[in-house]
Formats: structure tokens, sequence, C-alpha cells
């Protein structure tokens, strides 16, 4: 079964870059580009069990441009990896207001062992697929009477500032919430799982076609209200598309519609090949 999301924000028409800073106190050596390093947000508390490598910080760097959340995030992962660290936790974190257009970031930076057992949120990726250890919720049978399990995913996309010398990009990701998605201990096999991931990769799907829509139309961050309307449109497409996939599939049960949809998918995914980044 699934569950889809969508999130918007919204940032001030006017920009400023980031001013990044980072102390390191120990190094260790560079983690690969693509290195997975987690994110914990404000409102996440784990007891991190690792080794302090440093802090972060990104503050109102002036009225230039590229201090959105995902940006100062993706300045932050690079800063990580090149530290050796792997997971990131926010410790303060100021919205855009009257006083400034960014966002303004602190956080600690972390090694810690098995990084992807501190994932809140997972980025959808080609080469991630979904484990039964991504499902980190508790079972909600109530509100979801016959479901064997539930992914909680969506899409949503984040403007960056800009100013009169240069408009902002739209920034767009499909992710999943791992403690919003659960599954029955009874449920735990290949088939439901593959059913779950063919949930995410619809998401994602949609994402792609979000992507390309937004090009296509030369969306900016200064069309926000235009990209507010083609989001709401194409989420609403997503939800449909969702719907009629368990509707047909009976959530998985009928097997032979089950191996047609993954066919379906995999169609579309490569359809929209060209937009997944």
């Amino acid at each position: 079964m699934k569950k889809i999301v969508c999130h918007i924000s919204l940032l001030s028409l006017l920009a400023c870059g980031p001013k990044l800073k980072t102390t390191v106190k120990t190094t260790y050596e560079a983690l690969p580009n693509d290195a997975l390093v987690v994110v914990l947000a404000l409102k996440d508390n784990p007891d991190i069990n690792g080794i302090q490598i440093g802090e972060l910080k990104a503050t109102d760097g002036g009225l230039t441009s590229e201090c959105s959340y995902y940006e100062n995030i993706q300045n932050f992962k690079a800063i990580a990896r090149k530290s050796g660290a792997n997971l990131i936790k926010i410790t303060q974190h100021k919205t855009p207001d009257k006083w400034s257009t960014c966002h303004r970031i602190w956080a600690t930076m972390y090694k810690v062992d098995l990084a992807n057992n501190y994932e809140t949120s997972i980025r959808w990726s080609e080469n991630r697929k979904l484990t039964w250890d991504d499902f980190k919720g508790t079972p909600d049978t109530e509100k979801h009477p016959n479901t064997l399990a539930l992914t909680n995913s969506g899409f949503g996309f984040e403007p960056s500032a800009f100013n009169i010398f240069k408009d902002g990009q739209l920034f767009i990701e499909a992710t999943m919430n791992t403690y919003k998605s659960w599954v029955l201990p009874s449920a735990k096999n290949n088939y439901v799982l593959r059913h779950e991931q063919i949930h995410f990769d619809i998401t994602e799907i949609f994402s792609r076609k979000l992507r390309k829509t937004f090009q296509e139309n030369n969306l900016k961050s200064s069309d926000y209200l235009r990209a507010k309307e083609v989001f709401e449109a194409i989420f609403e497409e997503c939800r449909q598309f969702q719907e009629r996939y368990d509707e047909d599939t009976k959530k998985g049960e009928r097997r032979e519609t089950q191996e047609k949809w993954e066919a379906i998918v995999e169609i579309e995914l490569a359809k929209y090949d060209a937009y997944k980044n």
C-alpha cells in the first residue's frame, strides 16, 4: 500500500548567498562523491554512537543566491565527505524571515558505523533499492486495515533564492519517510517488498515528470505561483496513478497483474530518464 505526501518550500523573492564555515576536529580519509551521508533534521534526536568530526555553519552571505535549504544541505554533504564524515545532525535552523532570505543552518558532523541505520528519509536512487530495514514505523492496522505494508513517500520542490542579477532554480526530490513506513512482521517477504518498491518508483516517475514540465516551461524561482499550480496538478496525477496500481494489483495480491505493473513502471522510468537528476 502507498501513502504519498507533498511538500513545497517558499522563499522570499530577494536572495543571499551562504557563508560556509567549517571547524574540523578530526579528519579521516575522504569518502567517495556518491557515498551516503545521512542528514538528521532539528527535530530528530537519536542517540548517535560515533566520532564527532567537526561543526558546519551556513549563514547569510549577502545579496547573491544559492542559499536554499536544499543547496546548503548539498554543500554540507560535500564538506562532510571530504572530511570523512557520513552523518550530519542539524543543531539550529533559521528559515527565511524579514532579516534574511537565506536558510541559516548550524550542524555537527559525525563518522558512524552503518549510517543507513540513522536514516529518517531516503532519497530515491536507481542504485538503492528498499529493504525491510527501511520500514521503521509502527504498523497502524486500525487506520489501514487489510494492509500488509505501507510506503510513505512523496515528492516536492523548493525554489532557490534569486536576485535582480540571477533567477534561482527549482529543486525537486522524491523521498521516502522511514518512520512513517511500516510492514507487518508476518508480511516480510520479497514479493511484498517488490510491491512497495514499485510505489516508490512511481513517486520518482512523477518527480521526473515535474522536472520535465518545469524545464519545458522555463519555470524559475520567480515563477513560484505558476510552479505551484503545475506541481499540484502532477501530484494529483501521481496520487491517482498510485491508487490504480493498488486497485489493479489488489495491493499486490494479483501476481500476474503485479508483473504487468512492474513492466509499466520500468518503461515510464526509462521514458523520463533524462530528468532523473
